[in-house]
């Protein structure tokens, strides 16, 4: 081979070398190229969507803006018309306060005109209470006369009333008692006739004090028996008296006699029923 072809030769290697070269450096700036071109088109949506997402934003303020402007508006339109109104009824005030103060001088004249009929008035009412005063000292006086003279009055009825019942009880206790007594003689001449003892027997009853030992109850009678008997001298019609301390309990007969008891009748009731333990004694 001449020398020309390997010059050829080698320049062909040299240039596909160099061609290689070329491409592979092409080749990395191309996908280089494209991914920064992927890159600037991912940017630019984000972008735009951002965009989109900030005008969005902005019209749902915008229209928010509008609402507000609106009502705001409308407001505006019912604060003008209550103004309006406000000052027509200022005006309405005004026109009756003008009034008013007319009437509220005329009702000052009025009200000096009362002062002066009011302190002439409390002078009178000052002497009418001054006169009242002296009228109820003196009814007060009167009345207290007339309570007292009442009072009297009504100790004197009650006394009157209580002399009456008083009275009452002496003529009915002596009623009664005449009644015992004439009971007393008929039973002492009863005793006398059929004991064979005499008046002075009985009327002159020894002192003695006994027991009662037990009470019995037939058909409502109550017989006593007592811890006295012939041993104490004890005679049929003898009488004693039953008491328990302070408590009167009636008076008893004898009925029958044995050596050493004796059953006596209840001749008269006290204020308690006799019972046994309570004493007896020929007179109190």
């Amino acid at each position: 081979m001449s020398t020309i072809g390997k010059f050829f030769v080698v320049l062909n290697l040299a240039l596909a070398a160099l061609f290689v070269g070329v491409s592979a450096s092409l080749i990395g700036s191309g996908e280089s190229y494209r991914k920064d071109l992927e890159d600037a088109n991912a940017t630019h949506t984000s972008m735009l969507a951002e965009r989109e997402a900030t005008i969005g934003a902005r019209s749902a303020e915008l229209a928010q803006m509008r609402g507000e402007r609106d009502r705001l508006s409308t407001e505006n339109l019912t604060l003008k018309s209550d103004k309006q109104a406000l000052n027509e009824s200022l005006e309405t005030t005004s026109q009756k306060n003008s009034e008013l103060t007319e009437k509220l001088t005329g009702i000052e004249a009025q009200l000096g005109n009362l002062e002066s009929t009011n302190r002439d008035q409390a002078g009178q009412l000052a002497n009418l209470g001054r006169t009242n005063t002296t009228l109820r000292d003196e009814r007060d006086a009167a009345q207290s006369a007339r309570a007292a003279s009442d009072s009297r009055a009504t100790a004197a009825e009650e006394k009157s009333r209580l002399a009456d019942g008083r009275s009452s009880d002496l003529q009915n206790a002596l009623a009664a008692m005449q009644r015992r007594a004439e009971n007393a003689e008929t039973e002492r001449d009863t005793l006398v006739a059929v004991g064979g003892h005499t008046a002075d027997e009985y009327k002159n009853q020894p002192v003695m004090e006994g027991t009662v030992l037990s009470v019995e109850y037939v058909d409502r009678a109550a017989y006593v028996v007592i811890d006295l008997g012939t041993a104490n001298k004890v005679q049929i019609g003898y009488t004693y008296d039953v008491f328990n301390g302070s408590t009167y309990k009636g008076k008893i007969r004898i009925e029958t006699v044995n050596q050493s008891k004796s059953a006596a009748s209840v001749m008269l009731a006290g204020t308690a029923p006799i019972a046994a333990g309570d004493r007896v004694a020929t007179r109190l």
